[in-house]
């Protein structure tokens, strides 16, 4: 076959590779309601000829394309993972194709064919990196070269230096989320927990951490808010509120998240250097800037972002200590774990535990007695102000508001860690009551087969270089020591009776990103390295397979999760942001008819936080009580009446205003809208 014969093939394998992924995804059922994604079953399939039909294509296709090169292909692989370990790779692709469920045979079969699905996606992967003929395989390794740049020394003593490279792909991932901010995200909270975090980042930019009391708490009552005698608060942990302050007063809260994953590209490409050196550093960055668990996560108002930003400060302070033996970066790192203790108190354990084995000499070189003394006190000093601020809501410096709140409303230690009878909310996505090593177990698949689809988006499971790499067996310090990061923070929330949900992936598991990243990358190159001969660079013809799944991941996977899930997510629209449509309202009392979430936790995100000012406010209707209640707590406004997206299956229905407060209370009194009428009915 010629040069340009080839070329051909290798494009239209390719091409096929894409249009594969694509065939899968509209086969996958997510959407935008709470839950995990599932393939429909398979008793549904003919449901969706196109998806299905082009698959049956794409399985001929490669069939033909295998009919002479299959079983050299697999011997190949059986020189890779030799005995137990590609049987053992199987079994591991298995376990975390599908989603768990409670309809065995239905998950059974789901597993089978969302393995058989990863299979066809790697054998057309495998069909067009084949096909690159070689003058354009030597481009490609130009091209290599250049990107992960001239190789420097690694290990304790080397010096991380940010460079062109860094500051480039930081930028890129700063843009790229705040592109989905607006663009997917809309820059409005979907979940309740933003929507609080908004609540309690625009209080403490007043110089507050509580506001009064609203006139009557039922009308503006919402999750994740409480309301007693330290006045109206949210009581999650204040660490990631207080660090959206500054877009707080800048008026863009939406973009710290974006800064906070530039910055992250950066802080992970100083921590990685000294583990791998410069090559495998900047490939592993590459990987986690294209990262869609990573970018949706900075497009959203979730605390994730910061926490990991917590941990790798933390981690570059120990490293900085270690090259230096100066103990101010301890001082430093132990300061970053305290910050982190303030957001989200398992993911700074899980830090701590990881950096105080390090610094003591597991897997590295000991740090000095004074460098671990300072990283314990530093992290002290900066956990002193949350014990101070738990007192002040709770009484006790040790008990967070957070489990005082939960305590209040579903019962003593429902929020609490570890196994017990008691454990859990009542959520639908809680496996089963209580929690034990059985939801443990449950929790950690449903965890585990999330990040294998959301980690890179890859049509050929996001986990399998990293199943294949550590199977293989030829793993260094440093991946040691990523995979012991990794297996601390799969215990932790093997104990934690919640898996964190369906929402942005794993996100109680994303202390795993810069680990599972840089294992990703090993896994490439090692796994390349093995798998060529003389004749044939198999670590450039496997990079070139990397960077084809990364093209269909960007091209088929994200706007495939943009517009189908994360979209309007949860049923939450900014129509009543003040920009878009609430200005008609003026000083005016709106009352939303419709669940808490979406209808009332989306207008509520634009009431002012002192209810005297002359902004539009948004009240809840609960009952005739409550609803003459509130209008008579606001006589001097003018009282509209609007259905939520839940009543309406659409937007924000207007369905009566302006009203005086008597004619609003005859209305109420007998718990009807009242009648649109065409002057005043609108549809936001």
């Amino acid at each position: 076959m010629t040069d340009r014969a080839s070329a051909g093939a290798a494009l239209g394998w390719a091409g096929l590779a894409v249009l594969g992924q694509a065939a899968a995804v509209s086969l996958i059922v997510a959407g935008q309601s709470v839950g995990y994604q599932h393939y429909i079953p398979l008793s549904q399939m003919t449901t969706r000829p196109a998806g299905i039909g082009m698959l049956a294509v794409q399985a001929l296709v490669v069939a033909w394309g295998l009919r002479h090169s299959a079983a050299p292909l697999l011997a190949r692989a059986r020189c890779v993972l030799p005995g137990w370990r590609l049987p053992a790779l199987v079994i591991l692709m298995g376990m975390s194709a599908a989603t768990v469920g409670r309809d065995i045979p239905r998950y059974l079969g789901e597993t089978l064919f969302s393995l058989l699905v990863q299979a066809l996606s790697l054998c057309t992967i495998v069909l067009a990196v084949r096909a690159i003929p070689a003058d354009a395989a030597a481009g490609i390794r130009r091209a290599i070269d250049r990107t992960l740049g001239a190789e420097i020394p690694f290990g304790d003593d080397v010096r991380p230096r940010l460079d062109a490279f860094a500051w480039v792909v930081a930028a890129v991932v700063t843009l790229a989320t705040a592109i989905l901010c607006v663009a997917v995200y809309q820059r409005h909270p979907h979940l309740q927990d933003e929507v609080v975090y908004l609540f309690q980042a625009r209080t403490f930019a007043t110089g507050r951490i509580a506001l009064p009391s609203p006139p009557v708490p039922a009308a503006f009552e919402q999750y994740l808010l409480a309301n007693g005698p330290t006045g109206w608060y949210s009581p999650v942990p204040p660490g990631w509120a207080a660090a959206l302050v500054p877009g707080v007063l800048a008026g863009a809260p939406w973009l710290v998240n974006p800064v906070i994953a530039g910055l992250n590209i950066l802080l992970g490409y100083l921590v990685l250097q000294p583990l791998y050196g410069r090559r495998l550093a900047r490939f592993a960055t590459l990987l986690l800037a294209v990262s869609p668990w990573n970018l949706f996560l900075g497009m959203s108002l979730m605390p994730q972002t910061f926490t990991l930003c917590c941990a790798l400060a933390a981690t570059l302070g120990v490293i900085t200590a270690r090259r230096t033996g100066q103990v101010r970066w301890t001082w430093l790192g132990g300061a970053a774990l305290g910050i982190l203790a303030s957001v989200r108190q398992l993911d700074a354990g899980i830090a701590a535990a990881a950096l105080g084995l390090w610094s003591i000499g597991v897997g590295g070189r000991r740090l000095r007695a004074a460098g671990t003394a300072a990283l314990i006190l530093g992290s002290i000093a900066l956990t002193v102000p949350l014990l101070a601020y738990n007192r002040h809501f709770t009484g006790k410096a040790t008990t967070f508001p957070i489990m005082a709140y939960n305590d209040a409303i579903y019962g003593k230690g429902a929020n609490d860690y570890g196994f017990g009878k008691n454990r859990g909310m009542g959520w639908a996505l809680d496996p089963n009551p209580g929690h034990g090593p059985v939801d443990g177990t449950i929790n950690g698949s449903l965890n585990t087969t999330a990040t294998q689809v959301e980690l890179f988006g890859w049509s050929v499971g996001s986990l399998l270089l990293v199943y294949a790499f550590v199977l293989g067996g030829r793993l260094r310090r440093a991946d040691h020591l990523m995979l012991g990061v990794m297996a601390i923070t799969f215990v932790a929330y093997f104990f934690n009776y919640f898996a964190g949900g369906p929402d942005f992936g794993a996100r109680y598991w994303f202390l795993m990103i810069v680990p599972l990243a840089a294992l990703t990358a090993r896994g490439a190159l090692d796994i390349g390295a093995r798998l060529g001969d003389e004749a044939t660079d198999g670590e450039t013809r496997m990079l070139a397979g990397v960077a084809l799944l990364v093209l269909s991941s960007m091209v088929v996977f994200m706007p495939w999760r943009s517009v189908d899930k994360y979209w309007q997510y949860r049923g939450m629209r900014p129509d009543l942001r003040p920009e878009i449509g609430s200005s008609r309202f003026g000083p005016a009392l709106v009352l939303i008819a419709g669940r808490e979430l979406p209808d009332y936790a989306s207008a509520a995100a634009y009431n002012p936080l002192d209810l005297r000012d002359p902004a539009t406010i948004y009240a809840r209707r609960r009952d005739a009580a409550s609803d003459s209640a509130v209008i008579l707590a606001f006589p001097d406004r003018r009282v509209w009446f609007m259905d939520g997206p839940s009543v309406t299956k659409s937007g924000y229905v207007v369905r009566g205003g302006p009203l005086a407060t008597a004619d609003a209370l005859r209305l109420v009194a007998t718990q009807r809208n009242p009648p649109v009428t065409g002057s005043e009915a609108s549809r936001h």
